[in-house]
């Protein structure tokens, strides 16, 4: 009888899903969800609770924590709808700046008997079909007072929209005194990216006289929010507005962001498309016509070029749009393009930043899909994930074990929802993505900046809506607890990997997946006989179902050998399978409340028992 023989399960950190099951023999392959790789070995990620008690309105597509130099933290949002603002409560505070304020003129309120709708009259009003109205000092008119926020219905003319009022008229007619105080948000942005193939899309001839495009290549992006601190005050834009401030250290009650600074005009541009701060105190705009305008050293109000002042403006040549900025380092800048990556380093003199070619064929494919971490900057291209250390650009370490499987799954038209997240406490980038049929990020990959592999998973978070939600978003904050906040599909904010962590997904269990792909234990050819197998979990919380499987080729569909047993807590020694083949594989995962584990060195137990032809 042959002697059992330990043998060590050590594959390599990494999950590969782009090869065969010959290829990926002996690797970590789907179905894997919810791990991460750290010192080379896999562990359960953290676990989240919901940090905000009220859902925002709208997609949570850009976050940035920041403190005052006292140490109050704050945090801003920015959805399609509004922007927000938090103080250590979290309570929601909707600074969505207004885009005109005055007063209406006399009795501007039409309503219908017995009909909710109320027509308003205000030449020029600028408003849109979903934009956000408040009124104040109304009268009462046919039992309807006007007094609170709404949203436009529809638009009949410029001068005239329509709006649900708080109740059904009692009588038709005109009214609301001669003291209406009106507020108007900025417009609603869109939620999703679409591109346009209606009347005038192409050149002219190219299609039949009436009918839309069936193609274009005018794309309407949705509206993502850029959002940076200049000291403790908040900057903030979107593709297509321009520049405001909110100072957090103001009485609560919070004002709504205003377009000025320090009590001047900030007179910056109204085509921004992103911008970011550097270091060196300067606001640089990307804005329409791949134009970069920066404003002078150390005065957002000041964005004229003069010979008394730093401000300056420089045409990018390299793509069709800018995207994104990023700082890298101090007196170092990126700025991403379509299809570049452009380095801007500080020089001091009269030309203030040095703007450079850094790799082409690599632009970002989000505004907020890039991340700089320690000198390096990595991001998601439009079919590649890139890095670049100061050097050159490339893309990252086995990207290819994941790269396919992450791009062909990727809608075009739903590209600008990617993200990028970074994790300090792991030292990692997570990249959350949509895929065909969803609207927000369904999907993440990890890259493991430490072991330089990959890690995948489903973006199927609890959401206290009941359902599933993807994360939209995402900061930390850079003192202190560091743990990431990620926004949600459904409007909250959630801390992952929190202090005190019980690994649970907002209060439920967070099942994870751990698969191994069957390979030969010796040369392939010879039966084995598995008895045994000391999983060497580390801290495991909660049972663990185990699979061991069987095959008798790499490339069977169904393993002809199965065995599955139950790892609890109280385990601390060997689990007996009873499985005969030529390749093993191996499945764990747990779905208990609080379940944890970190998977050591497994040694399997095993007695060969011949060749086999």
């Amino acid at each position: 009888m042959s002697q059992v023989t330990p043998l060590p399960i050590s594959p390599p950190p990494g999950v590969v899903v782009t090869e065969t099951s010959r290829e990926a023999a002996g690797r970590w392959v789907v179905p894997y969800d919810k791990l991460r790789f750290v010192k080379g070995r896999p562990q359960k990620i953290g676990g989240n609770v919901r940090a905000t008690a009220t859902p925002m309105l709208g997609t949570p597509r850009a976050l940035m924590a920041w403190r005052d130099f006292l140490q109050n933290q704050y945090m801003a949002a920015g959805t399609d709808t509004k922007l927000y603002a938090f103080d250590a409560s979290f309570a929601l505070n909707n600074i969505t700046p207004y885009s005109s304020t005055g007063t209406l003129g006399n009795n501007p309120f039409t309503t219908a008997n017995s009909s909710a709708i109320v027509t308003v009259a205000h030449t020029t009003h600028g408003r849109n079909a979903g934009d956000y109205v408040t009124f104040s000092g109304t009268t009462a008119i046919n039992s309807v007072t006007m007094n609170g926020t709404f949203i436009v219905q529809t638009v009949i003319n410029t001068n005239s929209y329509t709006l649900t009022g708080p109740n059904t008229a009692s009588g038709s007619g005109a009214g609301g005194g001669n003291a209406v105080v009106f507020s108007y948000e900025i417009s609603v942005g869109t939620e999703l990216g679409a591109y346009g193939q209606g009347w005038g899309v192409g050149q002219w001839g190219l299609g039949t006289w009436g009918a839309p495009r069936g193609s274009s290549t005018i794309f309407f992006e949705p509206r993502v929010w850029s959002l940076d601190h200049f000291g403790v005050v908040l900057l903030a834009t979107y593709n297509g507005g321009t520049l405001w401030a909110f100072d957090p250290t103001q009485a609560q009650p919070w004002p709504r962001a205003v377009s000025t600074f320090g009590g001047n005009a900030m007179n910056a541009p109204a085509d921004f498309r992103s911008m970011f701060v550097t270091p060196e105190r300067y606001v640089v705009g990307l804005c329409n016509s791949m134009v970069v305008k920066v404003c002078s050293q150390n005065d957002p109000t000041l964005w004229t070029p003069a010979t008394s002042n730093t401000a300056f403006q420089r045409t990018m040549q390299d793509g069709t749009k800018l995207v994104s900025g990023r700082v890298l380092a101090p007196f170092l800048s990126l700025v991403w393009t379509d299809s570049a990556l452009i380095l801007f380093q500080w020089t001091g003199d009269t030309f203030v930043y040095r703007s450079s070619l850094a790799g082409k064929d690599c632009g970002l494919i989000a505004p907020g899909a890039a991340a700089t971490v320690d000198g390096i900057a990595y991001w998601m291209g439009a079919d590649n994930f890139y890095g670049y250390d100061g050097a050159s650009v490339g893309p990252l370490p086995n990207v290819e074990d994941i790269r396919k499987y992450v791009f062909d799954a990727i809608p075009v038209t739903l590209a600008f929802q990617c993200t990028a997240i970074y994790v300090p406490k792991y030292h990692e980038i997570w990249f959350f993505y949509p895929t065909a049929g969803a609207i927000n990020p369904t999907n993440y990959v990890i890259y493991h900046i430490n072991d330089q592999c990959w890690s995948i998973g489903t973006a199927n978070f609890y959401s206290s809506l009941g359902v599933t939600a993807g994360r939209t978003s995402g900061t930390h904050f850079t003192q202190g607890d560091t743990s990431p906040f990620m926004g949600g599909a459904d409007g909250y904010i959630y801390n992952h990997d929190p202090i005190g962590d019980t690994f649970n997904d907002n209060g439920n269990p967070l099942t994870w997946t751990l698969t191994l792909s069957p390979y030969a234990m010796n040369s392939g050819l010879q039966s084995m006989d598995l008895s045994a197998i000391n999983f060497d979990f580390r801290d495991q919380v909660g049972n663990i179902s185990a699979a061991v499987l069987a095959y008798n080729y790499l490339t069977d569909s169904a393993p002809m050998d199965s065995d599955t047993e139950t790892v609890p807590a109280s385990n601390a020694g060997l689990s007996d399978f009873r499985v005969s083949g030529r390749y093993l594989g191996l499945t764990l995962s747990s779905s208990d409340l609080n379940n944890y584990m970190r998977l050591g060195l497994p040694v399997a137990q095993v007695n060969p028992t011949g060749n086999r032809n």
